[in-house]
């Protein structure tokens, strides 16, 4: 009788063994997350990528990130018991009209995946001539003390008619 058992559990041990390396290859999306804060204007003037795990490690950024506005915006309500922060920041640019976004976390059992997207503007785009500072910060669920690993895409959006 418990051979049968065993024999009716096989295919099911086959597949979650399966489903165990497939996901250990291609990791899986680690869900939604919300963005907290994204902009052209930033304390903040050089490329940098931070993931925050506490309240003291946020509120020491954005007080960076928020140098020279007064008042300086609230420090976003954050869970750290159940949630992270990831701060993506372009460095200064010359021009407006640069986008700086998240576009997808994915979690591998070994490391953590953040892919960033700079949108920059096309040639036939009208833009402030101003110094900007692209960035963005999103909340997602705590995902644990994993490497983190960001991969930022740049883009050029054309503004001339199609």
């Amino acid at each position: 009788m418990k051979l049968y058992r065993i024999l009716a559990l096989l295919p099911t041990m086959i597949f979650g063994v399966g489903f165990v390396a497939a996901w250990a290859e291609q990791g899986f999306a680690a869900g939604a997350f919300t963005v907290l804060a994204q902009g052209t204007q930033s304390g903040i003037e050089r490329q940098r990528f931070e993931t925050l795990r506490d309240t003291v490690a946020l509120r020491k950024l954005w007080q960076a990130h928020t140098a020279g506005v007064s008042p300086a915006p609230p420090l976003p309500d954050v869970d750290f018991s159940k949630e992270m922060v990831i701060a993506a920041f372009a460095g200064t640019r010359n021009n407006g009209g640069y986008i700086m976004s998240i576009s997808r976390i994915t979690e591998y059992p070994d490391r953590i995946e953040i892919d960033l997207s700079l949108t920059q503007p096309g040639s036939d785009c009208m833009v402030t001539e101003a110094l900007t500072q692209p960035f963005v910060f999103v909340k997602t669920a705590q995902l644990g003390d994993k490497p983190v690993n960001f991969n930022l895409a740049t883009a050029i959006e054309g503004c001339g008619a199609d």
